[in-house]
């Protein structure tokens, strides 16, 4: 009867994106053909109703992972979730939810991060419903405030999900969650790495998030909500330790040292540890809060992070001794300055950045800058 009685009301939700507003925007990148032989290019899927009961039991149990159970990273507020309980009482078709089965047989969550989370909380009694237009009679409740009917209801709620199988071929599975990732909010492609490629590289990434020389670096106070944080700290990973490996596809270079990492050992990882944080800790002795921004006479440091200069920075700080580095931090600064205003210089960091031979003209022009000012920086080749 209670379903019956609210399910005559309906109401409408307006998405909004939080966004970190740091960084330059980045070129479009344009991704290449799939070299895969056609008879491994499979896709393998099942589709499951979910009753949220089953769902909640999952995600305590960890048989279903979200990318962060625990919201440091979350980005629905308390009125977008309210309406979403709200829509599920109502009987309100949610969309569908799409998971990644994980090679332990778990499955992760890659589109419909938002909504699960945002109903997990709430059973979970972490916050009271708000904004509710059609049933305003249960504003300002918890679920363990609510009447038995109603939480028998939204209990015995179903979602329609697809989970893509591990028998799927790696990059095509990769390539499907990209399509199919299009929820409230939209997973960037950190985050969809972040809840494909599980492991413990990721682990060490999403900690190394946290370190307050890195936030200062970047005029932050926190970690980044749609982890472009993370995404910084893979890219200087994966062309410190595999640049060779690079086609000239940012994106799947990215996907693929992350999933070579899910099985470091514990010496690989300490050593990607040590590496960042001393590199990080001598970029900002030298540049402080001007770190990884470009310089403009007209105007000076420009308040954009420059993915580009944060490429060429990192990777040949971290060649060289902490001491050299900092007996040079004037010089290292004028260097920079100077080599801003070099037309091919500006052009590697400004244009196509992503492309192969732009990345290697901009770390030679940096590491001509450094050997004018006395320091021998190993060369560095991108790609074969």
């Amino acid at each position: 009867m209670l379903e019956q009685n609210i399910g005559d009301r309906a109401n409408q939700n307006n998405s909004q994106e939080i966004l970190e507003q740091q960084f330059e925007v980045e070129d479009e990148e344009e991704l290449g053909e799939f070299d895969i032989p056609l008879k491994e290019r499979k896709l393998v899927t099942h589709p499951y109703d979910f009753v949220i009961r089953t769902l909640k039991a999952q995600i305590d149990d960890n048989t279903l992972v979200l990318a962060d159970k625990f919201q440091r990273r979350h980005v629905w507020d308390r009125t977008k979730s309210s309406r979403l309980i709200e829509s599920l009482l109502l009987n309100v078709p949610i969309p569908v939810c799409y998971f990644a089965e994980l090679n332990d047989g778990c499955y992760s969550v890659i589109d419909g991060q938002q909504r699960l989370t945002a109903i997990y909380r709430f059973l979970n009694n972490e916050f009271p419903l708000r904004a509710l237009k059609v049933l305003p009679e249960i504003n300002r409740k918890k679920f363990q405030d609510l009447d038995m009917g109603y939480q028998r209801l939204l209990l015995s709620r179903t979602i329609r999900c697809i989970v893509i199988l591990k028998e799927s071929h790696p990059d095509i599975k990769f390539d499907v969650f990209e399509r199919l990732n299009s929820g409230f909010v939209p997973l960037n492609a950190q985050e969809l790495r972040n809840s494909v490629f599980r492991g413990k590289l990721n682990d060490l990434i999403l900690k190394l998030s946290e370190d307050e020389v890195f936030q200062k670096a970047r005029r932050v106070s926190g970690i980044d909500k749609r982890m472009q944080d993370c995404e910084m700290i893979l890219r200087f990973f994966a062309f410190f330790f595999d640049p060779i490996a690079y086609r000239g596809t940012l994106s799947r270079f990215l996907d693929s040292y992350l999933q070579s990492g899910i099985n470091f050992d514990e010496e690989t990882l300490e050593h990607h540890r040590e590496v960042f944080r001393k590199t990080i800790d001598d970029v900002f002795y030298v540049f402080g809060d001007q770190a990884f921004r470009r310089y403009n006479p007209e105007v000076g440091w420009e308040k954009s992070i420059n993915r580009a200069i944060y490429d060429v920075i990192m990777l040949t700080f971290a060649s060289l001794e902490s001491e050299a580095i900092r007996s040079k931090k004037e010089e290292i600064i004028e260097a920079l300055k100077k080599v801003c205003i070099d037309p091919e210089f500006d052009e590697a960091i400004t244009s196509s950045t992503k492309n192969k031979e732009r990345i290697q003209t901009r770390i030679n022009k940096w590491r001509e800058a450094l050997w004018q000012v006395g320091l021998e920086v190993p060369p560095l080749k991108i790609g074969k």
